[in-house]
């Protein structure tokens, strides 16, 4: 479960296509469509444009991964962090929390996964989508499974794991100190590394990724709306950063 097209793609597309090619029924839930995301030089949406663009986008980038369906919830983004965006009265962070965790209880009653993954608890870097998007699927997580907890049409359904992606810290800092040195113009340059991520003690499953990092980087490709954290960046380097893929196991403990 994500917040903006293009989470599911830079963020975890190699686990998304791993078990996908493995047989596996992969879904994506996407909570907005990316309205007030920047717009990459050389693209054709506009403001007015850039969420059909983002979604569309985003189901380019899910049918490369072979996922089988994306399901959006249709809130508005918030925008970054102390933005004019967050008051935004259909922004996602101002939707009321029992009626997004009840649908993506729903969602999980539906559809019965084995696995529900969602990004860490502080939002990668922060952002109050990617915040509320693992805070609100941790609690639905929970409810699915809940006997107690009663929607009509609906019987009760307990994933069995629940995990959370995030980037090592460690990664990030030689990512920073690459980016500096390559492209110290980017406005990526600015983003403070000890302040992103997780610590990479914190993570308990890792993932070898190498097979798939082709794949993914074929699904960035559809985000061009968004450009791509590895621009600039020789393939050699990106493909190092993204052969392994780290989790951190929420549930059970």
């Amino acid at each position: 479960m994500f917040a903006h097209p293009d989470d599911e793609t830079f963020g975890s597309g190699s686990v998304l296509a791993k078990y996908a090619q493995e047989g596996a029924d992969v879904s994506v839930v996407c909570t907005t469509r990316g309205e007030v995301g920047e717009i990459a030089p050389g693209s054709e949406a506009t403001r007015d444009t850039l969420g059909d663009v983002r979604e569309e986008e985003l189901r380019r980038a899910a049918e490369v991964l072979g996922v089988k369906s994306v399901i959006l919830l249709g809130y508005r983004d918030s925008g970054m962090a102390g933005s004019e965006d967050n008051r935004h009265p259909q922004a996602f962070i101002n939707a009321p929390e029992e009626e997004v965790v009840r649908r993506l209880a729903e969602i999980m009653r539906r559809l019965r996964p084995h696995v529900v993954m969602t990004m860490d608890e502080a939002g990668g870097y922060g952002h109050p989508d990617h915040i509320k998007a693992s805070e609100w699927t941790t609690k639905a997580f929970k409810l699915s499974g809940d006997e107690g907890y009663r929607m009509e049409g609906t019987r009760p359904w307990r994933p069995s794991k629940l995990y959370y992606w995030s980037i090592r810290r460690s990664v990030l800092r030689r990512w920073a100190e690459e980016m500096r040195r390559r492209s110290p113009d980017s406005g990526l340059v600015r983003l403070d590394p000890e302040s992103m991520g997780v610590a990479d003690e914190r993570f308990t499953t890792e993932l070898d990724a190498s097979p798939y990092v082709g794949l993914r980087m074929k699904a960035a490709l559809e985000h061009r709306s968004q450009g791509s954290p590895f621009d600039g960046m020789p393939e050699e380097l990106t493909r190092e950063f993204l052969r392994v893929d780290m989790l951190i196991r929420v549930f059970p403990p």
